[in-house]
């Protein structure tokens, strides 16, 4: 039996544009994948150039970049005599004590300054650049170290030092005219010494703070080249013209005493420090009178505690007196003249800041 068809099994009509040959409109699925992909590109444009600019950003802000920059400011620093702007970009790795030498009122009388410079190669650590100095090229490389603020700095390796030290103890040098404080002044050695880091040039050494003492001025350079450098200078001490001077006249106005009352013999001539002055007579002897026709030469030397008179030429003098070749109840006075050749003698002690002679 044939089912006749029910309203449940009716057949649906076909959509209107699909019966047409049409095809179904886009939805909300479709447009929304284009979105994606439009701001995914988007994206990676923005992170593209991103990238870009933090590697320009490291590569503006490079080590060797920084450095180099350190070194030029380094160099023309030493040209221009300017050791304070030297010493912000640089750390000689010495307490503020020791960096006498590399003040500006030393540094600017140096000679032999460098006078020029050409960066060569600049690297994370280090620089290596052609540098002038009193007309000599030399190529160097630059040492390099961070600060604690991460600032790139001239590290302690490039600095020499200059090693300064005198034969007898002294308060103090003198670096280019500057007093410099000797270490240990007053601790009782036997010498004294320095040794301090410089920049490249030439120092005049000498000493200071003794009116009584001297040293003739030595150079110490302090090259680019270090197999040309001089950096070690000893200083003899010497005494100054003042004490020479003061020395003469202590002992002319010991003569002076010796010769207004010639001692009796020799033990008494050594008592009073009239040495050169007795008369080797066993007889009486009256109206002695001494003439200097020429004044003794001398030299100090330095001594633990003093200066040592150390006679060099002779002097020429002569005495006349009577002498008693009688008995003493029926004297006989006959004139006697003799020649001598006296000599300077004694030691030079400074006492509350003034020469004193001592008799040997």
């Amino acid at each position: 039996m044939e089912i006749p068809p029910s309203a449940n099994n009716k057949p649906l009509p076909m959509p209107y544009l699909q019966q047409q040959g049409g095809t179904f409109a886009e939805g909300k699925p479709r447009r929304n994948r284009k979105l994606i992909i439009a701001i995914a590109a988007g994206a990676a444009v923005v992170l593209t150039a991103a990238t870009a600019g933090v590697v320009l950003l490291v590569s503006s802000f490079s080590p060797a970049q920084d450095v180099s920059t350190t070194a030029k400011t380094y160099f023309q620093s030493l040209i221009d005599g300017d050791s304070e702007r030297a010493l912000s970009v640089s750390d000689p790795g010495v307490p503020e004590n020791e960096k006498a030498l590399l003040q500006n009122n030393v540094y600017k009388n140096a000679g032999q300054h460098i006078d020029g410079y050409r960066i060569m190669d600049a690297r994370s650590d280090s620089v290596t650049a052609e540098v002038t100095q009193n007309g000599r090229k030399q190529e160097i490389i630059l040492r390099m170290t961070k600060s604690p603020e991460g600032e790139w700095k001239v590290g302690p390796k490039n600095f020499q030092k200059v090693r300064l030290s005198s034969s007898r103890p002294v308060e103090s040098f003198t670096v280019n005219g500057v007093d410099v404080a000797a270490p240990g002044a007053g601790t009782g050695a036997r010498d004294s010494q320095l040794l301090m880091p410089a920049f490249p040039g030439e120092y005049t050494l000498g000493i200071s703070g003794d009116k009584y003492a001297t040293a003739e001025e030595q150079k110490a350079l302090v090259s680019i080249d270090r197999a040309i450098s001089k950096t070690t200078e000893r200083l003899t001490v010497i005494p100054s013209q003042l004490l020479l001077d003061e020395t003469r006249t202590l002992l002319e106005k010991k003569r002076s005493e010796c010769s207004a009352s010639t001692p009796a013999n020799a033990s008494e001539a050594t008592r009073r420090g009239c040495s050169g002055f007795t008369l080797y007579e066993y007889r009486p002897t009256r109206n002695v009178k001494w003439t200097i026709e020429k004044e003794p030469t001398f030299t100090l030397l330095r001594s633990e505690d003093g200066w040592i008179i150390q006679s060099e030429e002779p002097g020429k003098a002569s005495v006349s007196y009577e002498v008693n070749s009688g008995r003493d109840d029926a004297p006989q006075w006959e004139p006697k003249v003799e020649l001598l050749t006296p000599r300077a003698s004694g030691e030079i002690q400074i006492v509350d800041g003034k020469a004193t002679l001592k008799d040997r």
